[in-house]
């Protein structure tokens, strides 16, 4: 049995780090709603980007990003916070499951993603992981690559393996495919384009198009995986939280077993000595 201040400075621990818990749960919690109700604004976008569409016909343009086969790109999207090693796990595994991946340009984001893949033995073009506050140019910065790298025939099949969020509680591996981008350039009903001037050629009008359409869906994705990365932060503390709570509840049982004993132990010792007093 453990003495009953050791057992105190435990318990006094313990409930720190409860607390602690407590608070960093609800942050993250705070942090999964706020960026929730931002999402409505990609639903607009696309909605504006998509009605420039009725305007020019690009059925008939021959475009790489258009096109259909060609070489395999992967992005792999992982996380550097931490409480994320299952899910990054998990996206990685399921990209490299992925027909073709074997002979594909791996692209990861995030320093821990890019320590796993390289534990492997894998070649890969790897970008930082991305900041609560740094999904734009992260996406920016990957569009860039991914633009030029689709003109040099690095690849002209790119598929995105990212966490998505169900619900809550819930997360899936969604596998988007961004190149090619050959549905936003079929053939559309009530084209107006007698009355469009169009100064610049279609291949020129589509890279553009396409580059706008990229940064959309990785900033789209970023926010997504975020929402993935505080909701399942936020259940892997509650998990961690009721252990300590359960642990909390074993360790006062003991402290305050430990102090009955030393009452215990103590009145009997007074009594004895007591006893022997009168007798002597």
């Amino acid at each position: 049995m453990q003495s009953a201040q050791r057992l105190k400075n435990e318990l006094e621990l313990n409930t720190e780090l409860t607390q602690l818990l407590e608070v960093l749960k609800g942050i993250a919690s705070a942090q999964f709603r706020q960026l929730e109700k931002r999402r409505e604004r990609f639903a607009k976008f696309m909605d504006a980007f998509e009605g420039f569409f009725q305007l020019i016909d690009f059925s008939s343009v021959q475009h790489p990003f258009a096109g259909g086969g060609g070489n395999l790109g992967i992005i792999m999207i992982t996380s550097d916070e931490g409480f994320m090693g299952g899910l990054n796990t998990k996206v990685i595994n399921t990209a490299l499951e992925y027909s073709g991946a074997e002979n594909a340009e791996l692209i990861i984001i995030g320093e821990r993603g890019a320590a796993y893949l390289k534990g492997m033995g894998r070649s890969f073009t790897g970008f930082p992981g991305i900041t609560s506050d740094g999904g734009y140019e992260a996406a920016l910065n990957l569009k860039s690559f991914i633009m030029k790298e689709g003109l040099a025939g690095k690849f002209s099949r790119l598929i995105l393996f990212y966490p998505k969020p169900v619900s809550f509680t819930v997360h899936k591996i969604e596998a988007l495919s961004i190149l090619p981008c050959g549905e936003l350039f079929k053939k559309r009903e009530n084209i107006a384009e007698e009355n469009i001037i169009i100064e610049s050629s279609l291949s020129a009008i589509i890279e553009y198009l396409v580059g706008t359409w990229v940064v959309e869906k990785l900033f789209e994705v970023f926010e997504d995986s975020k929402l993935s990365e505080f909701s399942a932060r936020t259940v892997h503390l509650e998990e961690s939280h009721q252990v300590l709570l359960q642990r909390e509840r074993l360790i006062r049982f003991q402290y305050f077993r430990s102090r009955h004993e030393l009452i215990d132990r103590g009145m009997r010792e007074t009594f004895s000595s007591q006893l022997l007093r009168k007798r002597s």
